[in-house]
């Protein structure tokens, strides 16, 4: 595997580490880092610090972009040319969501899912989409389905080409890995939201999928809890489920050694996260635009597609993550 991109990472994490000040979890910096990283950025901790201060100049001390959303947010407008400019917009946002959920943490990663979506769709059609999607969730999985799912929502609301289609398919999808093994449970609903992302029947992305896992599980690198919607990705882009695992298993190996990767200070959890990701993308970028075609059912951008559905499962991790520190914390 090339390691370009292992160094990118490691380089976004040390240059993060300078951000955002003690009390920011590292998970957070980790989770920014592998974001940036599929992005090709490089992290700028002057910029995201400068970000950070024009977020605190516009909110007050209890605003939901402060504590666990402050880096996240930062991160996002350190990208933008006119950062003040791009907060106001993702406020503007913020304040739209607020209008159709209660106000909670969440509605900022909702937020920011649709600014950066912004360009493709029409802001109020997705923050109504958005709402219309969590409502069938809620529907369907009453008992599972929480503010940590308005993100997830967004996510489908600013990438499906048909709501009702989707919403069908996702349903089917949690139904088919229950069948297949997989738990019921929040993180298998997460899992399912990837899913209409590929192309191919419920049955055969399902099959993929256990394949995938059992691999991962075989080379010591498992996908669990909150970061089960890789899984969806990874079933997608892997022809190969052994010698993906296999890579992913010397990436894992080579970031454990870095500083904030270890075992102590992030978990294998997260690391075996952003391992997978890494590997991910990499194969995404070897992949000729035949291959892509065979793989992703889309008339648009085929690599711009798998970036999307591996950067909402990293969303939907990093949200995972922060609701189990929060249990923790109670």
């Amino acid at each position: 595997m090339n390691y370009e991109k292992v160094q990118l990472l490691v380089n976004n994490s040390r240059e993060l580490d300078k951000a955002g000040g003690i009390f920011t979890g590292n998970s957070f910096r980790k989770c920014s880092a592998l974001l940036l990283t599929l992005k090709g950025r490089n992290a700028d901790s002057k910029k995201i610090n400068q970000a950070i201060e024009v977020i605190k100049h516009n909110t007050s001390m209890l605003s939901n972009f402060r504590g666990n959303n402050l880096l996240t947010t930062a991160t996002t407008i350190s990208l933008e040319e006119d950062m003040k400019g791009s907060f106001k917009e993702l406020m503007s946002i913020y304040d739209k969501l607020k209008g159709v959920f209660f106000t909670n943490q969440y509605l900022i990663l909702a937020a920011i899912v649709i600014f950066n979506a912004r360009d493709r769709v029409d802001v109020d059609d997705a923050v109504k989409n958005t709402r219309k999607v969590y409502d069938y969730m809620k529907k369907k999985h009453r008992f599972l389905t929480g503010q940590e799912d308005i993100s997830a929502a967004a996510m489908i609301a600013t990438t499906s080409i048909n709501i009702e289609l989707t919403l069908c398919e996702i349903e089917k999808c949690y139904e088919a890995l229950i069948k297949k093994g997989f738990g019921m449970g929040n993180n298998t609903q997460s899992l399912s939201h990837i899913l209409p992302l590929f192309s191919g029947s419920v049955e055969e992305k399902v099959q993929r999928i256990s394949k995938v896992n059992m691999e991962l599980k075989n080379n010591g690198v498992p996908l669990r809890y909150y970061s089960l919607p890789i899984l969806g990705v990874v079933a997608g882009i892997a022809d190969d489920p052994n010698a993906f695992a296999k890579e992913v298993k010397e990436v894992n190996e080579k970031i454990k050694s870095e500083k904030g990767f270890g075992t102590f200070t992030l978990g294998s959890t997260i690391r075996n996260m952003i391992a997978t990701g890494l590997v991910a993308s990499y194969y995404v970028d070897r992949l000729n635009e035949e291959e892509k075609q065979t793989l992703i059912d889309t008339t648009n951008n085929v690599a711009l597609t798998i970036q999307i559905a591996i950067e909402i499962a990293t969303v939907a991790a990093t949200t995972g993550a922060a609701a189990a520190a929060s249990s923790s914390g109670n």
